[in-house]
């Protein structure tokens, strides 16, 4: 861990820690009043996946796989007024930590984040993974979205506006000493309507990204989790990056639309032997509840879907996703046609099947690996 991420781990410890004792620091009166103002949250979150896959996913055979895709335990705390704070980490084959910030939320209609969080790119990766209709993200939305970062964060919002914005470190390969690399992410969303069923939603992101000394390649697998990382572009010998991203979204009752268009401008170092390459991709998605529920929309996002009725919420999904990962004659071109099915049996318990069509086109590509075909199951649960 970098001297920076150290210093925003910690700041966030003894924020939380200093934020406690200010509010028991006082009378007796104060005492109880501020553990009356001191509010803790605890969850957790486990999920398993079941994917079956053949084709260019795995070498042109068939296999199939059972693993506990997530588990992880969170703590949320609110003190005070204006402050609060979150916890999280995913248990693995190691310990990761996930979200780890302190928030202050004491200026009107703006907040500040200290930690490590999502970066403000994209509307699918900003996403809780609990709410997203599909088990996988979308190929573009995997590769190009920087996820989470460590660094600060401002977020402000109107009835109809959000804007964030934020300065992050960059992280480098293992064997790249350098830690000084940065990022400038930003976001603007715009929801002309926004009623209880109803919701338009648009969105502008961009973030430059600084790479100094280090390479640039992009990696992924076929929205298959279990399958190998077959997406590879060509390694570009880097001095930054430019993310640029669209996205809208729209809800009418039980119907829902969400698209987004995400392109990376790479500009090689003037020294390389290479030129500047750029890579792009974009998804188009359909949803519809049978059961007559909708996306609930707030801060830009979507969130928790809440059944009607004893018997569940049921929804279908169709998405169609590509990405053009080719430049300086390498890499792939891919597309993605998915089907699916989610039952939200209670808010806490989600069953959901994907089945996924892909095509891939590259140069040196086996004829009898262009095409695959993968089934993938899920079964999460909240508590």
């Amino acid at each position: 861990m970098s001297k920076f991420k150290q210093f925003c781990f910690v700041l966030c410890l003894n924020g939380f820690s200093l934020s406690v004792l200010a509010n028991n620091s006082k009378t007796t009166d104060n005492q109880a009043r501020g553990m009356e103002n001191l509010k803790i949250q605890t969850g957790a979150l486990v999920v398993w996946d079941y994917d079956d896959f053949d084709g260019v996913h795995n070498q042109g055979e068939e296999r199939s796989t059972l693993e506990i895709r997530r588990a992880q335990l969170q703590l949320k705390a609110k003190f005070g007024k204006n402050w609060e704070s979150k916890f999280q980490i995913q248990l693995k084959n190691e310990v990761e930590w996930k979200d780890v910030y302190v928030k202050y939320k004491g200026w009107d209609n703006i907040d500040l984040t200290l930690g490590k969080s999502k970066e403000p790119f994209g509307l699918e990766t900003l996403n809780s993974s609990k709410y997203t209709d599909t088990i996988e993200r979308a190929m573009a939305s995997q590769i190009f979205s920087p996820g989470r970062s460590y660094g600060v964060t401002l977020f402000g919002q109107t009835d109809h506006l959000t804007l964030a914005s934020g300065l992050y470190t960059v992280e480098q390969d293992d064997d790249n000493d350098e830690t000084n690399a940065f990022a400038l992410t930003g976001r603007i969303t715009y929801a002309p309507i926004i009623k209880q069923d109803t919701v338009i939603h648009l969105g502008l992101a961009g973030s430059y990204r600084d790479t100094r000394n280090n390479t640039y390649q992009l990696k992924g697998r076929l929205e298959v989790h279990q399958a190998e990382k077959v997406i590879r572009s060509a390694i570009t010998p880097a001095d930054n990056q430019t993310l640029f991203g669209l996205e809208a979204a729209n809800v009418w009752g039980p119907f829902s639309f969400q698209t987004e268009y995400m392109r990376t401008f790479i500009h090689a170092k003037s020294n390389a032997d290479i030129q500047d390459v750029i890579y792009s991709g974009y998804y188009i998605q359909t949803a519809y509840f049978l059961t007559g529920e909708h996306r609930a929309y707030k801060k830009g996002i979507f969130g928790k879907v809440k059944p009607r009725s004893k018997y569940g919420a049921w929804q279908l999904v169709t998405r169609l996703s590509q990405l053009d990962a080719t430049g300086n004659n390498e890499g792939i071109e891919a597309k993605n046609i998915t089907l699916g099915v989610n039952c939200y049996l209670n808010p806490n318990i989600r069953l959901s099947a994907n089945y996924i069509n892909t095509d891939i086109e590259e140069s040196d590509a086996d004829p009898d690996e262009k095409e695959a075909n993968a089934l993938s199951f899920r079964v999460q649960y909240l508590f």
